[in-house]
């Protein structure tokens, strides 16, 4: 290809194999690009003009045929009739460049197909065409599972929107006549209504996601609306990732951090409160983390040192924010090793609570569930953990044998694993205990996790439909 360009050899090839259409209402679409356009050749589509919605969710629905038909570009078609195959939407968000950009800007498109099989779409604006945005779309990989994509999307559930009413009653802008043992009642009658939720999948979840964040502001309304309203929401976009738009959905949620809680004097609601930031920890950006394990560094802090807060240090929840401490993969080591050394000196008490030990196994991790191998603890730090795990009865201290898989789980790496002798070891304790097989495999040889163990270093399951399909 590069002596052919540079004009050495002949060009073999006759452009684009297909001929690539934007859905548009209806069965109509629009020609984007034409059969035969040759890689890096612009297309200009001067002759439509496109509304280009900005900071909101969006998809882009692409079609594409084989046809010899000689399509032009921005020729409005009918795709109901011909050999047309739907790909793969990409969801977006279409950011704002300037904060005083409308909703919508008029723009005009300019296409073009890249070497590596790209469609690129660039939305040009009108009155001001410095201002351009770019949209990709991976056409090889989304014509090779094209058909199979579209037909595994999940159909939307036909009770979604009497669930969404139920929320509406809840959470909606008129005040409803609903008494607090309606408001708790929530949960039951949104199962009641979609199913048992641990069998709601990930495009159910975050359509009631969407639903609820559009009436957060009406959150607070009583201690309940807000702890209902907390734990709803975590639910329904935990783990914060792996879903189209999950980061967008993330930013927006992080925006009510600031807040805080309205009723700070009720534990649940405290508890519902880590729990929706454990549960989204995924998804936040490192900024985020840190100002997150800030504000619970502040607030143990101001409990051990008895300062005078608006309300009882007692009620905050301190066994949920470790939980929560434990889960934010994208700190620092530093601030890891910091952590997991008081957490350790404060399971020297026997008032302390075992799940202690769990958070101690997720700090540590050989493998992060979602953090880049770079942030894992050291080896030579991790060993002693190991260690003060070991002299635990794994009988009396449930979370025991767990963390020591977590600590000592083999990844393949040298520079994460565990000397052979330690992860030794672990596996003949795992053993004497009776411990699934699948833990002894982890320590013993690189595996992936199953359903029920990935769910264990979670801190739950994870929704139906979501799969982790490995990590680095």
């Amino acid at each position: 290809l590069l002596l052919a360009r540079a004009g050495n050899t002949p060009r073999i090839g006759g452009g684009s194999a297909r001929s690539y259409f934007l859905v548009l209402e209806g069965d109509q679409g629009i020609c984007l690009l034409p059969r035969g356009t040759e890689e890096a050749h612009e297309v200009h589509l001067d002759d439509r003009v496109f509304a280009l919605r900005l900071g909101q969710p969006v998809r882009f629905h692409l079609m594409s045929t084989v046809a010899d038909t000689r399509f032009k570009p921005g020729e409005l078609t009918d795709l109901s009739q011909g050999d047309f195959i739907r790909l793969p939407p990409i969801a977006t968000v279409v950011q704002r460049q300037q904060a005083s950009d409308a909703d919508e800007r008029p723009v005009k498109l300019t296409t073009s197909i890249t070497e590596v099989g790209t469609l690129e779409v660039n939305c040009i604006a009108t009155d001001d065409p410095s201002q351009r945005w770019l949209l990709q779309f991976e056409l090889r990989r989304d014509e090779a599972s094209g058909a199979a994509s579209e037909n595994g999307q999940s159909a939307r559930h036909p009770s979604l929107d009497n669930a969404i009413e139920l929320i509406e009653r809840a959470f909606g802008a008129r005040a409803s006549n609903v008494g607090p043992s309606e408001v708790k009642r929530l949960r039951a009658q949104l199962e009641h209504t979609l199913g048992p939720r641990e069998n709601w999948d990930v495009a159910l979840l975050r359509e009631l996601f969407g639903a609820l964040w559009d009436r957060a502001k009406r959150r607070r309304r009583s201690a309940d609306h807000e702890r209902l309203w907390l734990n709803l929401a975590g639910y329904c976009l935990r783990p914060g990732f792996g879903y189209p738009l999950d980061e967008w959905r993330v930013e927006q949620l992080w925006s009510i951090f600031d807040d805080g809680i309205q009723y700070i004097h009720e534990s649940r609601v405290w508890s519902e409160w880590w729990t929706l930031w454990r549960r989204a920890a995924g998804g936040l950006s490192e900024d985020a983390q840190l100002q997150l394990l800030d504000a619970m560094d502040f607030l143990q802090a101001a409990s051990i040192k008895k300062q005078k807060l608006p309300f009882d240090p007692a009620k905050v929840g301190y066994a949920d924010m470790i939980r929560v401490q434990a889960s934010l993969e994208r700190i620092s080591v530093e601030r890891k090793i910091a952590l997991a050394q008081n957490l350790l000196e404060r399971l020297r008490k026997p008032s302390e609570n075992h799940q202690t030990w769990w958070a101690i196994g997720r700090i540590g991790a050989r493998l992060p569930f979602y953090g880049s191998a770079h942030g894992v603890v050291p080896p030579e730090v991790a060993l002693p953990w190991l260690e003060a795990v070991l002299a635990l009865d794994w009988k009396k201290v449930e979370p025991a044998a767990f963390a020591a898989v977590q600590l000592s789980r083999m990844t393949g790496d040298r520079s994460r694993d565990l000397p052979d002798a330690a992860r030794e070891t672990v596996i003949r304790r795992l053993e004497t205990l009776g411990a699934a097989p699948a833990w002894v495999q982890m320590v013993r040889e690189t595996v992936a996790l199953d359903e029920s163990d990935t769910g264990r270093v979670f801190g739950e399951s994870l929704p139906a439909g979501l799969k982790l399909i490995g990590g680095a």
